[in-house]
């Protein structure tokens, strides 16, 4: 089975690309054979349009809080509000979540369940990590893509399959936190914390974690040693969360059937009983 990572951007440039990992997932070897670089929406749209079979974990939020939906009186389905989003457009959007503050709890930035259980941002944030944006951007993309969405849409078996990611959680199973940039001081210590990761991935540990072991060709191993900003290195992470999702197919990709339908939820072993 073709397996994808994809480390993504609101806003991909030359300088600051969509980063998709592609390979193969035979028997209990995933084999992640090359990094693709997106430079822009319309090379990543393409991607969403490309023959199936295949299995896709994306790192941005695919949905928002529930509470924000109801209190915003957006849709209450996951198709209607991302369409309902994409018709108001960025800036009121930007606008609509800057502006909103929950009285019950005294926060401006809610969490969706599976953000509370992963440790994720909110999915609301537009600054520093703009994952708001990042929703904005890629949700839209998605509604209009021909694959399935899971948890919230399914379509024919020869299309793609995508399930969101978060891999932090992968290197959170390596024992592996701050992997990426950082002060200058701290770059040697980044760098020694990829190779930790890197081999961890090339060790038999993830078969215990992911049910697989990871074969990473020499080219995709000294590009995720040498990219200071991991995007690379997140894009092999989420390449594993999809061949696990995959291997959970017939369990609905590993992701609940109760989870919330209007959040959505992350593909990964640690969150699967939680």
């Amino acid at each position: 089975m073709k397996i994808c990572g994809i480390d993504f951007t609101s806003d991909p440039t030359n300088r600051k690309p969509i980063t998709l990992a592609e390979g193969e997932l035979c028997g209990r070897v995933l084999q992640i054979d090359r990094v693709r670089l997106l430079p822009n929406m319309n090379d990543f749209s393409s991607f969403l349009r490309e023959s199936g079979p295949w299995v896709a974990a994306i790192d941005f939020p695919f949905g928002q809080p529930r509470k924000l939906i109801e209190d915003l009186r957006w849709p209450l389905t996951w198709q209607g509000y991302v369409k309902h989003v994409k018709q108001v457009g960025l800036e009121i959007f930007k606008k609509q979540l800057s502006g909103y503050f929950d009285k019950e709890t005294g926060r401006q930035l809610l969490r969706r369940k599976v953000d509370e259980l992963a440790n994720s941002i909110s999915p609301m944030k537009l600054e520093y990590t703009p994952v708001g944006k990042m929703f904005f951007a890629g949700a839209q993309l998605l509604l209009t893509s021909p694959c399935t969405i899971v948890p919230f849409r399914r379509r024919q078996p020869n299309t793609g399959v995508v399930v969101e990611g978060y891999p932090k959680l992968v290197a959170k199973a390596a024992g592996v936190v701050k992997y990426k940039d950082g002060l200058i001081n701290e770059q040697i210590d980044r760098k020694r914390a990829r190779d930790s990761l890197i081999k961890w991935l090339l060790s038999s540990e993830p078969e215990i974690s992911y049910g697989f072991c990871i074969s990473l060709i020499p080219s995709v191993v000294k590009e995720c040693k040498e990219d200071s900003k991991g995007d690379r290195l997140d894009a092999v992470l989420c390449a594993v969360q999809a061949a696990w999702a995959y291997l959970q197919r017939n369990r609905n990709y590993g992701i609940p059937l109760d989870c919330d339908r209007l959040e959505g939820w992350i593909a990964d072993p640690s969150l699967q009983d939680r």
